[in-house]
């Protein structure tokens, strides 16, 4: 009891930190933090060195036995340079890692040995009194070696200009160093632990500040590239020889069926201004919604070409929330290199949708070749496609795939049922 009671007088700032520090690691654990392992495994090592500082206190008040001591100083000797090599080898792409270790484990060595009352680096008297032995400026001279390298890689950040690191990694290190040797030389007291956990605190900041620097500069990438693919598809969706097609074919109407020509003009104005909402929209909409706009475009291409063909539709599901213009396109591609090349008006298209264990499935149909396209044409047809892909994929992780055939082609677009969005 006088343990604890002991720790929480003398070390009571720290211990706060500690917990602090773990409440937040806790709490970040799910966004994968650069050097979160290197974080939990220094606080555990603090955390170690805090109560093994307390048990020379507990162990002098209390008129416990000697060896105590001993463990003590056998303990915190190892745990000071451990400290600084582990953050050496977290923040420097160190080689010869074991080379590295050399002088750690002669001093382990040496620290082992003093465990035996040898007294080369330190031992006790009956009284408890500290005793420096003939090599007790050894440890100093081993967590001066690993300073000077944690230094040395630190000014490599300043040569590759990442001058924020460098400063950061050169105030930790320094502030570990300044406060070991201010205690080594009793100049302060119970302090050391404290600072340790500080620069801990400051260098996961650091990490955390990068981490969703990161993850910001992601999102906005995505954001772009998803602008860009709306504009692609905006182009691609309002192709002028289209508009011109379906202008000709109203006009034509006017002169020949005026009712038809109306209702023509009404279909044209909702596909247009369907494909400008969806542009601008972030949001999924339902398959109902895009399904409206497979069927004014349908219309609209059966009204400006003379070539006959069939729409047939086997919907099992169709509850269900998709990106939008991610089918459409795929119909339009279906249609104008699939059934339209099929002069003889035997041309079929089918949309079919279907619900899995695990996701929503919509299969596109045609019985066209595709022989005649031209080069112009593959190329449009791979643009639209592969824009349709990577819609999919930012907005709901879907997938599209496309098998041709002699026969016709067939184009499944997979939309995960546990993705936001989906129900």
């Amino acid at each position: 009891m006088q343990f604890i009671t002991d720790l929480f007088n003398n070390y009571f700032i720290t211990l706060m930190l500690l917990s602090g520090l773990i409440i937040i690691l806790i709490a970040n654990r799910k966004n994968k933090i650069a050097g979160e392992k290197y974080v939990w495994a220094v606080s555990g090592l603090v955390f170690l060195l805090t109560l093994f500082e307390n048990l020379e206190i507990w162990c002098i008040d209390s008129d416990k036995p000697v060896w105590i001591l001993y463990l003590k100083a056998a303990v915190c000797y190892s745990i000071y340079p451990l400290l600084i090599i582990l953050g050496l080898f977290f923040i420097a792409p160190v080689k010869r890692r074991k080379l590295i270790l050399i002088p750690y484990f002669a001093e382990l060595a040496v620290i082992i040995a003093d465990l035996t009352g040898l007294g080369l680096i330190y031992g006790y008297d009956a009284a408890h009194r500290f005793m420096p032995g003939v090599l007790h400026i050894f440890p100093a001279i081993v967590l001066s070696f690993y300073m000077i390298m944690f230094m040395y890689y630190s000014l490599g950040f300043i040569h590759r200009k990442e001058y924020t690191k460098a400063l950061i990694v050169i105030f930790v290190s320094a502030s570990a160093l300044l406060s070991t040797f201010l205690e080594y030389w009793n100049v302060i007291t119970s302090h050391t632990t404290e600072v340790a956990v500080i620069d801990i605190m400051i260098y996961y900041f650091y990490l955390a500040a990068i981490s969703h620097g990161n993850t910001q500069k992601e999102l906005y990438e995505s954001r772009i590239e998803l602008e860009r693919q709306r504009n692609k598809l905006l182009v691609m969706q309002m192709q002028p020889h289209f508009i011109f097609n379906a202008l000709a074919t109203i006009q034509s109407l006017c002169y020949t069926d005026s009712d038809a020509a109306a209702d023509c003009i009404d279909v044209f104005g909702d596909y247009l201004r369907a494909n400008i909402d969806s542009i601008s929209s972030d949001e999924m909409i339902s398959f109902g919604a895009e399904l409206e706009h497979i069927e004014q475009y349908i219309k609209l291409e059966k009204a400006s070409t003379d070539v006959h063909f069939d729409v047939i539709y086997e919907l099992g599901v169709n509850d269900f929330m998709i990106p939008p213009l991610t089918v459409q396109p795929v119909v339009e591609n279906a249609i104008k290199h699939g059934v339209l090349t099929r002069r003889d008006g035997t041309g079929v298209l089918k949309i079919k949708t279907d619900k899995t264990d695990c996701a929503i499935r919509i299969t596109v149909t045609d019985n066209g070749s595709g022989a005649s396209l031209t080069e112009k044409q593959k190329e449009h047809k791979s643009v639209g496609t592969e824009n349709v892909r990577q819609r999919l994929a930012i907005q709901c992780g879907g997938t599209l795939d496309i098998e041709t055939t002699e026969n016709g082609a067939v184009s499944v677009i997979v939309i995960p049922t546990d993705k936001k969005g989906q129900r």
